[in-house]
């Protein structure tokens, strides 16, 4: 598991962030509602394939309340082919999903991450005041702005938070990232039964020539292969210098074998060559011992083959 955030892996209205002020959000629509006397002002979010509700006034019950979720092929289109400045005006409406398709003309005005991905849209329906439209630009324009500054603070405090928990070098995350995520990965998977176990990777015995490039090389490629090789619900981390280590859910002790002989193999297959050792330790759920424990144990055996490596060298 890389230490990797997305902007955009939770709805809007299902987390509560000091950024966002969904309240100013919803007056900056009904507001939007009232000068162009729509019958409907709605700011929606895209994620994958569906748009959800963000904030909504509707003059009367058209179906379009804050959270309700849809999916809009032709909505998508328009938002996703959109490649000027100002407004889309669309008249076209049959072609929409039920929500947007009861209106005959929409305005539509983008909405977009500090990144440049797209968020979402205002959308008002069925303007009245569409005679006045280039004089009430300024409002959407307002609107825009303000909602896409509050977008802004909540990208740059994800990137801050991403930070603390990721490895500069590799991207992985750094020990303190792997104290938070692991536990709460463990405890959920004792909840379902699952088998568990932790694997060390140590690049040992450095050239005496190396460099500084050739080391950070060796440690992306490390963490290339382990993000390869892992499944979603597994946890990974650069811990040391050149230390790595898995949380890996298995189904019994030999996955866990196999899973580091895949590793091994493929570590053994990069370009640049690396000499690395392993450890590891294995639990069932009825343990109920702490991560801590085990990882002491992995790191125990760690050591044994170390030496066991140093002694047949010798």
């Amino acid at each position: 598991m890389l230490a990797q955030q997305s902007h955009d892996n939770l709805w809007l209205r299902e987390q509560d962030h000091p950024a966002i002020n969904l309240p100013r959000w919803q007056q900056q629509v009904d507001i939007l509602s009232e000068f162009y006397q729509a019958q409907s002002s709605v700011i929606v979010q895209k994620m994958d394939d569906d748009f959800q509700i963000v904030c909504s006034r509707q003059k009367t019950n058209f179906g379009l309340y804050g959270g309700e979720q849809f999916q809009d092929a032709e909505l998508e289109s328009l938002l996703t082919s959109y490649t000027g400045y100002g407004i889309v005006q669309s008249s076209e409406t049959q072609n929409l999903s039920l929500q947007l398709r009861q209106f005959e003309q929409l305005i539509i005005l983008p909405l977009y991450w500090p990144d440049g991905f797209l968020f979402g849209a205002i959308i008002i329906c069925q303007a009245k005041q569409l005679q006045y439209l280039n004089k009430l630009l300024p409002l959407l324009e307002t609107a825009k702005s303000l909602i896409q500054g509050e977008l802004k603070q909540l990208h740059l405090m994800q990137q801050v938070q991403m930070l603390s928990v990721q490895d500069e070098q590799t991207c992985m995350l750094n020990p303190y990232g792997f104290s938070l995520m692991a536990p709460r990965q463990l405890s959920l998977s004792r909840r379902f039964g699952s088998h568990a176990g932790i694997i060390l990777l140590e690049d040992i015995a450095p050239q005496a020539s190396e460099t500084q490039l050739l080391h950070e090389q060796k440690l992306r490629q490390i963490a290339r292969i382990v993000h390869d090789n892992l499944r979603d619900a597994d946890v990974s981390a650069r811990i040391g210098e050149r230390m790595f280590i898995i949380l890996a859910f298995v189904d019994n002790e030999s996955n866990l074998s196999a899973l580091i002989n895949r590793l091994k193999k493929q570590i053994a297959k990069e370009s640049i060559k690396l000499n690395v050792v392993t450890g590891q330790s294995y639990f069932t759920p009825n343990t109920h011992q702490s991560l801590e424990p085990m990882q002491k144990a992995a790191m125990q055996n760690l050591a044994d083959n170390k030496e066991k490596l140093l002694n047949i060298k010798l």
